[in-house]
């Protein structure tokens, strides 16, 4: 069977599918690259060259026929011109997708947008072997708005390089009096990292001290130090800069507990999954691409209405003063990502995603976890 995987760049997040597919099905599989990784991701270390990689722009026509005759096509961020001739032939397609609406849905009122989201999503997802993998756990609500996808969306989130731990000895290292917290993410507005440092200050403000390690740049970066000083937190928050993934992964080993702020216009949020590994008690927001696919609340982590601080901040205080939660909260976190959300399992379930498309066109193997369908699900699905 000849899979191609096509998307803008190959990073840190596909690599794990695409090492399994290129061990299965060797020179029978090919990553097609459309452009480059942005600077950042390959000063954390994301980019890497693998034999199976092939850059479009090297020569694109044999890009395209390798798009057109392969059995299998998975594509991502990539110009429409790759794929329209398979889709035209009603070959099996599967789309990698975020959330296509993060913003205003005033956009799809554009006429270029509507064209270009008719062309792209709404005509293909008429075709009997066109589906979508979401890499958001409100992707498929969003195609179902315009039409699109209809039973045809499939959990997939992204599913970052996960390292088996023993996970006894990985929480009995965290610090036992459960204050520090750590916070990832690029420094933009819509992960809310100010919203951590505001935790901090309530928290302070209660007599609870703690200790928050913020890993990530961006163009918040001097503001949100600006916000430490007035708080008069700065003594409480580290501001670590960029780190390499190995370093990143590390530093949430000896956290407490994550904060995973972000709002609506975070597609997925890798950091989730990667804090999960790492047996942090996560307390999460609603509105954040990864949330609803992983974490159950009160169950193997605590999800609170994005935006309300006050909801963050107890959930918080709760996680630092109850030692008993928050290692239940870390066991079952890590237990979710290392025996659901593992990528090395996942693609066993992708494997046989494929298999029933090709034979069914429909696939009902899976009742949670990737590969089961993903249903519309609306931004105020939490309730609490």
């Amino acid at each position: 069977m000849k899979i191609v995987y096509l998307s803008n760049a190959f990073g840190h997040i596909p690599g794990p599918l695409c090492d399994k597919l290129y061990s299965t099905y060797g020179k029978e599989f090919t990553f097609i690259a459309t452009g480059e990784l942005s600077a950042d991701r390959k000063a954390i270390g994301s980019s890497a060259e693998r034999d199976y990689i092939i850059h479009a722009d090297d020569d694109k026509e044999t890009a395209k026929k390798l798009c057109a005759d392969a059995d299998v096509l998975i594509f991502g961020l990539s110009p429409l011109e790759y794929i329209k001739d398979r889709i035209n032939e009603n070959k099996l397609t599967i789309y990698y997708s975020e959330r296509p609406f993060k913003g205003s849905w005033l956009r799809y009122c554009n006429p270029i947008t509507y064209s270009h989201v008719k062309k792209r999503f709404i005509l293909p997802s008429k075709n009997s072997n066109f589906y979508v993998l979401c890499a958001s756990s409100f992707a498929s609500y969003d195609f179902d708005k315009i039409g699109a996808f209809k039973n045809k969306a499939y959990k997939w989130g992204y599913q970052p390089t996960i390292y088996e731990k023993n996970v006894d000895e990985l929480i009995s290292a965290k610090p036992q009096e459960g204050t520090s917290l750590i916070w990832v993410g690029r420094l933009v507005k819509l992960k809310h990292a100010d919203h951590a440092i505001k935790v901090v200050y309530n928290l302070k403000k209660r007599g609870v001290q703690t200790h928050l390690k913020i890993v990530g740049t961006g163009e918040e970066e001097n503001d949100l130090k600006k916000l430490a000083q007035k708080l008069d937190v700065a003594n409480n928050v580290d501001f670590l800069g960029r780190c390499d993934i190995a370093t990143t992964r590390k530093l949430m080993d000896e956290a407490n507990v994550f904060l995973f702020t972000s709002d609506a216009k975070e597609g997925w949020g890798a950091t989730l999954n990667e804090s999960m590994n790492s047996a942090c008690a996560c307390v999460c927001s609603h509105l954040a691409g990864a949330t609803n696919f992983l974490v159950q609340d009160n169950y193997n982590g605590f999800v609170y209405k994005s935006g309300d601080l006050k909801q963050l901040t107890e959930k918080t205080e709760t996680l630092i003063k109850n030692k008993e939660l928050r290692e239940q909260f870390g066991s079952k976190a890590y237990d979710t990502i290392f025996n659901l959300w593992n990528p090395e399992k996942s693609y066993e379930r992708f494997i046989a995603l494929i298999e029933e498309l090709k034979e069914k066109g429909n696939c009902d193997l899976f009742i949670s976890g990737p590969c089961s369908k993903a249903l519309p699900l609306k931004k105020d699905w939490y309730k609490k």
